[in-house]
């Protein structure tokens, strides 16, 4: 922590700084970054005046990975077995510009407003292969598949009984931002720890949230296997009224992943997921990847998406409805370095009872219908010294329509040292919801360079601006520095 810290404090620039020495029979690496920005926003105030705010920011970020920690007799001779690690992300945030001065205090700040901010991304203590068997992690942990994703402080164990059968258990308690040294980014969406009405029960927030699970899988190895797991997250009733339970339900969802390969040409995944606190299938992906011959490829996905929120928020009763989206993607590689893609798609949304927007009841129907489709064509050119990339779109149904294009280039004009890169975009939309402000045009512009000052120490910039119907400019930069060293 005090590597973190003093990291910030010392630099603006960007250091990373990655060690790798032995001592004691184990390994390590360090990686040390530190990313200044400095940009604007604007803030609309309530009597409709408005200002441009700066963001000063800086981040940093420390990485430790400690391997081969086990004793040499737990070794196995090809390396494959009885592997100890440790492995942290630690993050410093902090903000000095003008965005964060004003800001609401007392019982009306905005506590995700913070000036600064030290997380715990992941902390853990692992083995890998041991006795052949078993797996495990121990601390602050991340996991995420197709359908799911999820952080907690706790354990996780996986246990290969009988090839191809794994079993897995895993207990703990969800990452929030409440936490000390916690990271909002993973917990249930749908609540807020800055809420100061009584009637939302604010302390709710405050409360340990338990998480329970298990999963078992079917995994032979190579391009096949299948995943059916189960998770419950629960916490306790803050302020608890007569005749209300002691705790409650936030998440309980039941999940199943797979994939599947046949001959090199034919690569399948899917995932589907049931809400059983809501008693509804909330995702389900699945897509096919064809190789139909050495020079083209289709890939065909069709995926279910319903907003679903923590057990605790009332967006589970006004939330939109699910949408379900097809889309086709062609690729074609003219020759090498060379190829064109095509893609299509059509979305379907699913309507709501009582659904309203601007306080109008849509009933069954809505601006625009509720269909929406549209396409991308797109050309990649790739050699030794250069890149180019132009893609267009068009996206037109339900709630409005958009259409634009997008270029980027890049070019070394000394190979290995000094690269430009470049970028162009331009779109339009009209939307169907939003009658006084319905329609307008955005142009971007982003130009960068990275230079190898020395071997192993790079410097980049960037600078972008955007300019459109709604604003003149928003200009933002970039600056680092990357320094690879090891001993």
């Amino acid at each position: 922590m005090r590597w973190l810290l003093a990291g910030a404090i010392a630099s603006s620039l960007a250091i990373s700084f990655s060690l790798a020495c032995s001592a004691w029979a184990y390994d390590f690496t360090v990686d040390v970054r530190t990313i200044g920005q400095g940009y604007q926003v604007r803030g609309y105030a309530p009597d409709g005046s408005n200002q441009l705010l700066t963001r000063r920011r800086i981040t940093q970020y420390l990485n430790l990975n400690v391997f081969d920690i086990e004793p040499d007799r737990w070794k196995d001779p090809d390396g494959g077995r009885n592997n100890l690690f440790v492995d942290v992300s630690l993050r410093f945030d902090t903000d000095f510009g003008g965005y964060t001065l004003g800001r609401p205090t007392g019982l009306d700040a905005i506590r995700e407003l913070q000036q600064n901010q030290v997380d715990i991304l992941y902390a853990i203590v692992g083995g890998r292969d041991i006795g052949g068997r078993l797996d495990f992690q121990l601390g602050r942990q991340i996991h995420f598949d197709l359908v799911d994703f999820y952080s907690f402080d706790g354990a996780d164990v996986v246990l290969r009984a009988q090839k191809p059968l794994v079993v897995e258990a895993f207990a703990g308690t969800e990452v929030r931002g409440e936490l000390p040294l916690s990271s909002p980014v993973f917990e249930l969406d749908g609540t807020s720890a800055g809420s100061r009405d009584p009637a939302t029960r604010p302390d709710q927030a405050s409360e340990l949230r338990p998480l329970a699970g298990a999963a078992i899988a079917v995994d032979p190895g190579g391009a096949t296997a299948l995943r059916l797991a189960y998770r419950r997250v629960w916490s306790a009733t803050a302020d608890r009224l007569p005749g209300e339970p002691s705790s409650g339900v936030n998440d309980e969802k039941l999940s199943l992943t797979g994939n599947a390969g046949w001959r090199d040409r034919v690569f399948v995944t899917f995932g589907v997921r049931y809400n059983l606190l809501l008693a509804m299938f909330d995702d389900q992906q699945v897509g096919v990847r064809v190789r139909l011959t050495s020079r083209q490829w289709l890939s065909v996905e069709q995926a279910y998406l319903a907003p679903t929120f923590d057990g605790d928020s009332i967006w589970n009763i006004f939330s939109t409805g699910a949408y379900r989206d097809f889309r086709a993607t062609y690729e074609l590689h003219f020759a090498p370095g060379v190829k064109a893609n095509a893609r299509g798609f059509v979305r379907v949304f699913e309507s709501t009872p009582d659904e309203t927007v601007a306080g109008q009841d849509l009933g069954a129907q809505a601006p625009g219908g509720r269909l929406a489709g549209g396409g991308t064509l797109g050309i990649e050119v790739r050699r030794a010294r250069s890149f180019l990339r132009i893609d267009g779109y068009y996206d037109d149904g339900y709630g409005g329509r958009k259409v634009g294009a997008d270029l980027s280039a890049r070019y070394a004009v000394y190979p290995g040292q000094w690269e430009l890169e470049g970028r162009l975009t331009g779109y339009g939309w009209r939307s169907d919801l939003q009658p006084e402000s319905n329609r307008g045009v955005v142009f971007g512009a982003q130009a960068g360079s990275r230079y190898q000052l020395a071997p192993g120490m790079r410097m980049h910039f960037l600078a972008e601006d955007n300019t459109g119907t709604l604003y003149r400019s928003q200009f933002r930069g970039l600056a680092l520095i990357d320094v690879d060293a090891s001993l």
